[in-house]
């Protein structure tokens, strides 16, 4: 039966239409955030019409289809007379062709391409995936950044092929003979930006937010594009905040393009908060999305080039660029017009660039969307095969449930290893194992295809991957040409494998990894299972990762098990049947089940493949729904689950509806534990203050019986959103304690972004390491930034969400929340009297003792596993610890666990930070919860020391002192201005704070120690 916080009285809803789900509005006012006030149970069972909504899980659009993400430029040169565009000129600024500068065209064009149809049908390719094709600006940029548009991103025409590549009867043909060979071709095509053609009448192309520089009619009435996104009304905008200056009115095609009105011209995004959609990309014209013209526009273009070249589908570059209400208009016409042009499973899937799945998920729900590109495998993926562990991919497929909705879900996502932006998976994996030979690297790289091929989705293999290329970086380094090379970057590259270099032609057949995706194409064309069936996560323990296929049609379970180890393991996986075969790599012996769990030996680096010897025997369902708990807030999509479906294989459909209103919206159906979906309540017909929701979730297992169940909740309104932090601190560690040049470059919601060369230093020092503050922007949602040290990063591009503080450690990616999660260890100091420490020690459950072996000011010191543990004297326990921090004092015949030196010693630090460092004259007045408070104004204490961050008072507190009353001030100019208390119960007895920094009832804004 259903669940929740509060029980109340069974409630009945009559009338079962299935009604079309509702899209959410995006654009919605804060004042219309809803929350649940109560939890109604419902009793369990199934009702009349629930066979109507007891649906398959969705696989209608593609599955198990094998891209093949090619450049064109970059493979083959069929034809010399395009490779200056048609172009009588030889001068490379004028005709963007130099085949020795890795940034310019290359030659590859359309003739080569289809000269290679059997390359890459042999290695069982069925579809073709490339840059855009459209006429492009041919070169951009000057002196050291210039370069040429010969991927294709810089679309200046979108209504004709660029010259570089052919015509397009050029591209008829490769279509022709790809659908010839059973091969789909997709267009990548872009509708976030044109080519850099607008300039600006003023100085500068720094991004200019809308809170400081709104757009206006000609009235002068700010107008709010966002909440005319999509509309029939929207506003004509005679200010911009940049005004905007066109040298040539006929640069782009269609002519609609060349009005600058529907542009945003807002200068360069920062990739963070409201630039993200409104902000120019690298310079490249901003096309404002919101406005019809520009929908309208783009829906022609898209929809053209489906009677012009018969293409089965597209790819969407920069989809997270574009507001939502933009897809939610152009989607679902795209796949409407296809399919009445004949072409019932035409696809279309975005660039997302995000390796989190709440937020790639959101534009095939929300932005209804088919699929996007599934950054979270990718992310997922490289970490185990970098010998990262498993728990991170483990992770990706606990997040599939985000996808599920009435129309899509993870089963048509596009799996990809590395690309054209971000760089290859061989140069990832030799940029995290450094050293790593050639045979070992060709071996996870062996490791990974199998992983991509044997999970759920569409495989893409990035050009080049199957001969080895790795380069080294991500965009232009990891664009090398297939053909023989003119580039010394390129020609200097010892490819993995073959020992074969970028020199020479590479379109080897014989190539490991050629062969290994043949094979694989082949091994996963024998069972629809590897295409199209449910995928469940069995197991994730360190270097190992399993999980289970299974189809609806056969009701055979499939077991992978893949190990990123170096050596062989052996692991018991949870199995649903009795009995299995091995049939991947190659076919082999029986293996039985005992106590639900096969034992199985998996080498090291590879990938083992079981198929159970019988069909899964059906079995009933008994659904518990779980509403969301009450006080959930519902402006984002929100879990609804299914417990106690034990069933090997279940269908689980959710639905919704409000008391009053006719029909059920279905929510969607899954067909893998856990069994869930994420609902848009706000979207329902009908929701709002005071309404009643009712879930109802009917599953079912084969041809067995139903089994169903329901929850309700009451809505009410939810408080207003909070504002958010004003500042973000980042802590770091770095091991060896060397920060000297280290510092943070950021962008986004903050305050002040900061130049390459000027980053935001790491001054303020804890004992988990350095930080910096980053002032942020009122509201901010998301601040980016790098980590480095001139030119040498640690780690790549971060996103954050600013929630207060953040800690991360040298070399890795992950971002924590908690100090003690960061450390992963707790250093214990003890103080004895007599100051003998040889008996003490800690006891970690299972492992042997650990001595305080070191020895500080305080008295000794140990460090142990930031787990519980107890404290030993001559074997026996003086105490259990369970430790909050990564550093902890406590005092022989003292109960309490003290969270720094300071509180052990009961005094009060204050580390204070002055941006200028002038520090003089600057002094302490304290008193209530001083031991030896300042005798007047004119006495106030002077600064106790300095360190990284600055000055430091250290003063005694009295016997059972709540706090210290006191104040910062140089003569009569108090920082921050009011009479502060430091709260020690709250805060902490040791707190770094900048000058200025206060909360709005003017407190100081303390970082604390942990």
């Amino acid at each position: 039966m259903g669940r929740g916080a509060r029980v109340g009285t069974a409630v009945a809803l009559a009338a079962w239409t299935v009604v079309v789900p509702a899209v959410a509005d995006p654009g919605r006012a804060a004042t219309e955030r809803l929350a649940v006030a109560e939890v109604v149970d419902i009793a369990p069972g199934v009702r009349p019409g629930d066979r109507e909504l007891a649906r398959p899980a969705l696989r209608s659009d593609l599955t198990g289809e094998r891209f093949y993400f090619v450049m064109p430029d970059r493979f083959a040169n069929g034809d010399g007379r395009n490779d200056r565009g048609g172009s009588a000129e030889t001068d490379r600024l004028k005709t963007g062709f130099d085949p020795a500068d890795k940034g310019f065209y290359h030659g590859g064009d359309l003739a080569g391409l289809r000269s290679k149809m059997d390359y890459l049908r042999g290695m069982g390719t069925t579809a073709i995936w490339m840059t855009p094709m459209f006429a492009n600006r041919w070169v951009q940029g000057s002196g050291a950044d210039v370069s040429a548009g010969y991927h294709g991103y810089w679309t200046t025409d979108f209504t004709r092929l660029d010259p570089h590549f052919g015509s397009t009867a050029d591209m008829r043909a490769v279509i022709a003979d790809a659908h010839r060979l059973g091969m789909k071709v997709f267009f990548d095509i872009v509708a976030n930006h044109t080519a850099d053609v607008i300039s600006y009448a003023e100085p500068g192309n720094q991004y200019r937010s809308t809170s400081a520089y709104p757009y206006r009619d000609a009235d002068g009435n700010v107008v709010d594009i966002k909440a005319h996104a999509g509309k029939p009304d929207f506003p004509a905008i005679a200010e911009f905040p940049y005004t905007p200056v066109v040298t040539d009115p006929a640069a782009k095609t269609p002519a609609w393009l060349n009005d600058p009105s529907l542009y945003h011209n807002r200068g360069d995004s920062t990739f963070a908060g409201e630039s993200t959609e409104y902000g120019d990309f690298f310079g490249l014209d901003d096309l404002m999305t919101e406005h019809p013209r520009v929908v309208r526009g783009m829906t022609e273009i898209f929809t053209s080039w489906i009677d012009v070249l018969g293409i089965d589908g597209y790819r969407v570059d920069t989809v997270k660029h574009v507001n939502m209400e933009f897809w939610q208009a152009l989607a679902p016409k795209v796949k409407a017009y296809a399919k009445a042009r004949g072409k019932p499973d035409f696809f279309v899937f975005g660039e997302v660039y995000s390796d989190d799945a709440e937020l790639t998920s959101s534009y095939t729900t929300t932005g209804t969307m088919q699929a996007t590109l599934d950054f979270p495998f990718q992310a997922g993926a490289a970490d185990f095969l970098s010998g990262r562990g498993a728990d991170r991919l483990a992770d990706v497929l606990l997040a599939d449930d985000h996808y599920t909705d009435a129309d899509s879900n993870a089963a048509s996502l596009p799996t990809f290893l590395g690309n054209h932006d971000m760089g290859r998976i061989a140069w990832m994996l030799r940029d995290r194992r450094p050293g790593i030979s050639d045979s070992e690297l060709l071996s996870r790289l062996r490791l990974g295809n199998a992983l991509m091929y044997l999970w759920r989705g569409n495989p893409v293999v990035y050009y080049g991957d199957e001969q080895g290329f790795a380069g080294h970086g991500g965009d232009k380094l990891a664009r090398q040409d297939m053909f023989a090379s003119s580039t010394p970057e390129f020609m200097a590259e010892t490819f993995v494998g073959a020992g074969r270099t970028g020199a020479q032609d590479n379109f080897n057949r014989a190539h490991p990894l050629y062969r290994q995706l043949a094979s694989l194409s082949s091994f996963v064309d024998r069972d629809d299972v590897w295409a199209d069936g449910a995928q469940a996560l069995r197991f994730a323990q360190g270097d190992v990762v399993a999980f289970s296929r299974l189809s609806a049609r056969d009701r055979r379970e499939h077991v992978v098990v893949a190990n990123a180890g170096l050596s062989s393991t052996t692991v018991d996986i949870p199995v649903s049947s009795g009995s299995y075969q091995v049939e991947f790599p190659e076919r082999g012996g029986r293996v039985r089940a005992t106590g639900g769990k096969v034992r199985v030996v998996v080498p090291a680096l590879s990938v083992l493949a079981l198929r159970a010897t019988e069909r899964l025997r059906d079995a009933s369902v008994v659904p518990t729904l779980v509403a969301p708990a009450v006080g959930t807030v519902l402006d984002e999509r929100v879990e609804v689950r299914a417990d106690g479906i034990l069933a090997p294989f279940a269908q689980a459909t959710f639905a919704a509806r409000v008391k009053g209103t006719r029909g059920w919206t279905v929510l969607g159906t899954d067909d893998a534990a856990p069994y869930r979906v994420f609902a848009d309540v706000m979207a329902l017909p009908g929701a709002g203050v005071g309404a009643e929701v009712e879930f109802r979730v009917v599953a079912k297992d084969g041809s067995g019986p139903l089994g169903a169940d329901s929850a309700a909740i009451r809505l009410v309104a939810a408080p207003p959103e909070p504002a958010g932090p004003a500042w973000l601190v980042i802590h770091y560690n770095r091991p060896a304690g060397d920060y000297d040049g280290w510092g943070l470059h950021t962008w986004g919601d903050v305050e002040t972004p900061t130049a390459w060369d000027r980053p935001l230093p790491f001054t303020g020092e804890t004992h988990y390491g350095r930080f910096a503050w980053i002032r942020l922007l009122p509201g901010a949602r998301q601040v980016g930034v790098v980590i480095h040290k001139g030119d040498q990063k640690d780690g790549g591009d971060r996103l954050i969400t600013p929630t207060g503080q953040l800690w991360l450690r040298q070399g890795s990616d992950t971002q924590y929340t908690s100090e003690i999660e960061a450390a992963g260890s707790v250093t214990v100091h003890y103080k004895r009297l007599s100051g003998d420490y040889t008996d003490l020690a800690l006891r970690v459950p299972g492992r042997p003792d650990i001595p305080f072996a070191g020895r500080d000011a305080f008295g000794a010191v140990a460090t142990a596993p930031a787990v519980e543990f107890d404290l030993v004297s001559g074997g026996v326990v003086l105490r259990r610890i369970q430790p909050a921090r990564s550093a902890l004092w406590l005092r022989e015949g003292d109960s309490r666990v003290f969270a720094s030196l300071a509180a052990a010693e009961n005094r009060a630090v204050l580390h204070y930070h002055r941006p200028g460092g002038d520090y003089s004259g600057w002094t302490l007045y304290h008193w209530a919860g001083s031991l030896t408070p300042s005798p007047d104004w004119a006495a106030s204490s002077l600064p106790s020391g300095r360190d990284s961050f600055g000055v430091l008072w250290s003063v005694p507190l009295a016997a059972g002192a709540g706090g210290l009353s006191h104040i910062v001030h140089q003569g009569e100019v108090k920082d921050p201005g009011a009479d502060q208390v430091l709260e020690v119960g709250v805060v902490g007895y040791e707190v770094w704070f900048i000058s200025g920094s206060a909360s709005p009832d003017g407190s100081a804004v303390y970082v604390l120690s942990g």
